[in-house]
């Protein structure tokens, strides 16, 4: 089976040289859609072998890729970002995968990181990037581009093919703080204007709002409370409508909003994540934080564990990205800190030692510890 790399691109000379070095031991072509750069993108790509296409860029990353897409020449589809690299993978390994007669697609995870020079560091994401090459699969957004009209869900369903879990992992990038204002302005744009020719989207209300509130723009309020609207009649369902109703619910457990009248009280949220989201670690991080506001430190206490542990082997949901220092330090020391108020001191010792030499939460620990031996004396 024959595997098409496929990526955007516009003046990313900084970051192609290592994308296009992950995918060259395993695809067997590279298709390179140029959206206008400036920059030494084109010969670079051209130089390492790759097919570059041109796209006059025209506000919508859903057109740029089917246009790339409808180049391929490969049975299967990778599609990857400039900004991301494919980690190391037996191509006998890949091509297994690809062979497999019932499989349509395959879920793809990907590492974003926080920082570029700390690569273990990150959360992760799982997303349909491996595919067939068919020319009913087609995406729609401006922004976030998904599969729609038909859905992979909805081709899946009808030919009764699967979209499988993979190996296959790719490390990004682009969240790294010193790329991240650019991409938010951009992103704002694109999103306002994607709702603009297609209202009433929920996922794309829920990230505009979130990206103007990013930028420091308080109109993101006024949109967020629409979302939470809509959504709130279907606090009966057993499922939420999108999966990204879990970033709407992590601005709704945050502090409070300005002029926020109207929302459901936090409480009934805190509620309604722990049903339609479980496992979603930053809901986790805001439900402790209100249940240890409370008084209730028992309740703060087990979710504080269940969120380390979901954090030591990546067992959060991986339907949204997040970040990942709620996974660390400040948990521990929270967490120490829930053990106090419990009198549970010997576990509260034990968190507070293991991070004496912590950079973010070193002096806080060792002042706690030194209340916890005193209260055990």
């Amino acid at each position: 089976m024959r595997l098409s790399g496929c990526l955007l691109a516009r003046d990313e000379e900084a970051n192609l040289p290592r994308c296009l070095a992950s995918l060259a031991p395993v695809v067997d072509e590279v298709v390179v859609c140029d959206t206008g750069s400036r920059d030494r993108t084109v010969a670079i790509a051209e130089a390492a072998g790759a097919r570059v296409v041109h796209f006059p860029w025209c506000d919508d990353f859903a057109a740029a890729h089917n246009f790339l897409h409808r180049h391929a020449t490969g049975d299967w589809i990778l599609w990857i970002d400039a900004d991301e690299e494919l980690l190391p993978i037996p191509r006998k390994r890949l091509q297994r995968l690809l062979r497999a007669p019932r499989a349509l697609a395959y879920l793809v995870t990907r590492l974003d990181l926080v920082a570029a020079d700390d690569p273990e560091s990150y959360t992760e994401m799982v997303l349909p990037r491996l595919f067939r090459r068919r020319p009913e699969l087609t995406l729609v957004g401006r922004c976030h581009p998904e599969f729609r009209h038909p859905s992979l869900g909805e081709v899946a369903a009808r030919e009764g093919l699967a979209i499988a879990p993979s190996p296959v992992r790719l490390r990004h990038y682009g969240y790294t703080a010193e790329q991240r204002p650019g991409k938010l302005r951009r992103a704002a744009r694109l999103l306002a204007l994607e709702l603009e020719e297609r209202p009433g989207q929920l996922y794309y209300q829920i990230e505009l709002g979130r990206t103007l509130l990013e930028l420091g723009d308080p109109s993101g309020h006024r949109i967020l409370a629409e979302a939470t609207a809509e959504v709130w009649r279907h606090r009966h369902d057993r499922r939420p409508p999108t999966p990204h109703v879990a970033l709407l619910f992590d601005y709704l457990l945050g502090p409070p909003a300005p002029a926020a009248g109207g929302l459901p009280p936090r409480a009934a949220v805190a509620e309604l994540a722990a049903r339609w989201f479980p496992d979603a670690a930053p809901l986790l991080w805001r439900r402790a934080q209100i249940a240890f506001e409370g008084g209730d430190f028992a309740t703060a206490a087990g979710l504080l564990e269940r969120l380390l542990r979901l954090g030591r082997d990546h067992g959060y949901d991986h339907a949204v990205s997040f970040d990942p220092a709620i996974l660390g330090d400040q948990t521990r020391l929270n967490l120490g800190v829930c053990y106090t108020r419990l009198a549970r001191l010997e576990e509260a010792a034990a968190c507070f030692r293991g991070l004496r030499h912590s950079p973010t939460c070193g002096a806080a620990a060792r002042a706690n510890l030194a209340v916890v031996e005193r209260l055990r004396r």
